[in-house]
């Protein structure tokens, strides 16, 4: 229904006697002109708010970009007509050298109807937006959760539950720290407590092992302070709040009991690893009546091999319900869930192509019938069947690129922008470009093309050449 509404209000302007003595009218210079400026102000709106979301950064920056992003995809569909003219244009001199005269015709009719074919080539568009920008995002990001897991992930394994969402039991570290053969273990439990009346996300460790397993980058002070009570606390949580070694910090714990805590250590934040503050564990589990330990940390004599898994396996007795992962496991499950997600996405892209070629079907369809007495004198001065089709694939070719390449652009722009600030919790973060995918991706945007046309080739080369120039 809203669909509708603009074609019809456009319909029932149009007066009874020009319609009768009018065949197939482009649009009016005057509503293009309005057209264009309304694209330019949402667009720039768009644009504006997308750069004001990197300026300010953190959730309430990505939602404004949000706004952005779903404002520059509105005016990107509205000004296609007025980009469709130089992008196709600047391409018309490539294509009139490598085609001939199909090439240059293929050219012209793409921007003869800026409107429909900015209506054929806004699927494309917008699908290519989505999945470019989550793809450039998906590999940053997995890049960077790879590289983390490398560099700062020195535990030879990871104990879990293997259905990923359970508690180990509190006697699983205990059990491997008195196996032979294990040289290094820590509880990784999940806790909170107060800090001035806000709940702060604790990791409790083993103060005297936690170095041997993680490579915990201390800016000041030292690790060896959780052993005496002290508490470490990230660099970006410590700056925010203006906390140094040596302040003392009064928290509230689980219990409901106070303490006044100094700060023993200032580290490197270290996302996916440890919490914005450490304390250790033992002083984590007296003032908690369920301790959640998500996973403990292993380290064995001689390094990780086949071996020296099973004797971790072994110590905690064949448990089917116990997952010992290694490093190549780890990293392997923190890029799954990217991998998915990145597949989902590509499966809505092949949603977005078949569209795409039911969109440039119906345009061709409707572009054919209107030039049939065009394509009757292009054949009656020398254009033959084979270069007939040409044209109309070459057309083809043409729009779904043409949505293709502008999609892929938003695209890039939009997670060059999410990107700037997912920098600032994700150290070590560099965009990167996967100009294999972005290929394919122009690729498919081809294929759509020349398969679309395959029909409307074929129907206007059998044209009856006499039959055409004589249709009115």
């Amino acid at each position: 229904t809203v669909a509708a509404v603009l074609p019809a209000w456009r319909t029932g302007r149009i007066a009874p006697v020009a319609a009768m003595g009018s065949a197939h009218l482009p649009a009016t210079s005057k509503s293009l002109l309005v057209r264009n400026i309304l694209g330019s102000i949402i667009s720039l709106a768009g644009i504006g708010l997308v750069f004001l979301g990197v300026s300010t950064g953190g959730n309430t920056g990505r939602m404004t970009m949000g706004g952005g992003a779903f404002f520059m995809l509105i005016g990107m569909i509205v000004l296609l007509p007025l980009l469709s003219k130089p992008v196709i244009g600047a391409v018309r001199p490539l294509l009139q050298k490598a085609f001939g005269v199909p090439g240059k015709l293929a050219a012209q009719n793409a921007v003869r109807n800026p409107r429909r074919t900015a209506v054929t080539a806004a699927s494309l568009a917008i699908g290519l937006t989505l999945v470019t920008t989550l793809s450039v995002l998906g590999i940053t990001v997995g890049k960077v959760v790879d590289r983390m897991s490398t560099e700062k992930l020195k535990a030879d394994y990871r104990v879990s539950m293997s259905s990923d969402a359970g508690s180990l039991d509190k006697s699983v570290a205990e059990t491997l720290a008195k196996a032979p053969g294990i040289k290094a273990v820590s509880p990784q439990t999940a806790g909170y407590f107060l800090v001035d009346g806000d709940f702060r996300a604790t990791s409790g460790v083993n103060p005297a092992t936690i170095g041997q397993l993680l490579n915990v980058e201390v800016l000041s002070g030292s690790l060896d302070a959780l052993g005496k009570g002290e508490v470490a606390v990230a660099e970006k949580t410590a700056t925010k709040q203006k906390f140094t070694v040596g302040t003392t910090i009064k928290l509230t714990y689980d219990d409901g009991k106070e303490a006044s805590v100094k700060v023993g250590a200032i580290f490197k934040d270290m996302e996916g690893l440890l919490s914005p503050y450490v304390i250790d564990d033992k002083i984590l589990s007296e003032h908690s009546e369920e301790m959640y330990i998500p996973e403990v940390y292993v380290n064995v004599d001689g390094g990780a091999s086949k071996a020296a898994q099973q004797k971790v396996v072994d110590a905690l007795g064949k448990n089917p319900a116990i997952t010992v992962a290694t490093q190549q496991d780890m990293r392997n499950e923190m890029g799954g869930m990217i991998n998915t997600m990145l597949n989902i996405m590509y499966g809505l892209l092949g949603m977005a192509l078949v569209i795409s070629v039911l969109g440039v079907v119906n345009t061709l369809a409707m572009s054919v019938f209107e030039r049939t007495q065009e394509i009757g004198m292009l054949r009656a001065i020398g254009l033959d069947r084979s270069r007939v089709k040409n044209m109309i694939r070459l057309e083809a070719v043409v729009i779904s690129l043409f949505g293709a390449v502008l999609g892929v652009a938003i695209g890039i722009f939009l997670a060059w922008a999410v990107g700037s600030t997912l920098a600032k919790a994700m150290p070590g973060y560099e965009l990167i470009l996967p100009w294999d995918r972005i290929g394919i991706f122009l690729l498919l945007a081809a294929v759509v093309g020349v398969l679309a046309a395959m029909w409307p080739a074929r129907s206007a080369a059998r044209l009856n050449m006499l039959t055409a120039i004589k249709t009115e």
